[in-house]
């Protein structure tokens, strides 16, 4: 004890700057919004770089798992192939980059995931992720060569959800309780509904196509005293184990937003 108290005394002077400094920038970065969005982009990348070295020691020592789940993906990709079951595209061409997990949080109640990749791949804000098991994220902040995404299991994130059956579409939010399971809301009790019926995406927003799967319905609740059921999905991917997700690209993402944007305007 006595050695850990001359030590601070020892160091005092730095000790009392680094203090000054965190709270100089604690209070810069509320004092806007602009200064919260600076201190956010140095965040993820000091934190990306210091994330990526830690896994590449993991990555080092898990090869034979990290080489059985790409071949079980790729075996999965494969058979969608063969099958015809490919990312719906209509008249549109969707296209994908692939991004390795660095950093993957599920045990809070807005959860973030840092990937390997960024601007220097083709990476932008808004774009959706997904493995071929079912959807993961929404790309939140892009730099050259590393991305932030806010994951599916964030309170915050609301996403457009559809029975795979019928044309009923709800909200999909995560409640913050289990990784392996989401509430679907909205979806109204006139709609035919079991369990085990598949959940996809609706394709209302230029984020995740339509029809990719999501998951299943495990559970619901059907209260006479209101019109819409409260659904419990189990989720298709396992958001506990993330290793190589895509982002997909809109291809008139653009053009869209900024529709939609001349609308809100008037």
């Amino acid at each position: 004890m006595q050695q850990l108290v001359n030590a601070i005394i020892r160091f005092r002077n730095g000790l009392v700057y680094l203090l000054l400094i965190s709270l100089s920038i604690f209070l810069l970065q509320q004092s806007s919004a602009y200064h919260r969005s600076l201190v956010a982009n140095v965040s993820v990348f000091f934190g990306a770089q210091f994330s990526d070295f830690v896994n590449s020691f993991h990555s080092y020592f898990n090869l034979r798992e990290t080489n059985r789940s790409l071949l079980q993906e790729n075996q999965i990709l494969l058979n969608q192939i063969l099958f015809e079951e490919k990312l719906p595209s209509d008249t549109l061409h969707y296209s994908s980059v692939p991004l390795q997990v660095i950093r993957n949080s599920f045990i809070n109640s807005y959860n973030y995931i840092t990937l390997k990749g960024g601007k220097n791949n083709g990476v932008k804000n808004e774009m959706g992720l997904v493995t071929a098991q079912g959807i993961v994220g929404v790309v939140q902040v892009v730099q050259n060569r590393y991305t932030q995404a806010i994951s599916v299991l964030n309170k915050d994130l609301k996403i457009n959800a559809k029975l795979k059956n019928s044309n009923h579409f709800g909200s999909l939010t995560w409640t913050g309780d289990d990784p392996t399971k989401m509430r679907l809301f909205d979806v109204p009790t006139t709609a035919t509904i079991k369990i085990g019926d598949t959940i996809q995406t609706g394709g209302m927003s230029t984020i995740f196509p339509p029809n990719l799967p999501i998951g299943s319905i495990s559970n619901f609740v059907d209260d006479p005293s209101i019109s819409f059921y409260d659904i419990e999905v189990s989720l298709f991917q396992d958001m506990t184990n993330l290793g190589t997700v895509f982002a997909i690209d809109h291809p008139l993402a653009e053009e869209v937003l900024s529709v939609q944007q001349s609308t809100d305007e008037k």
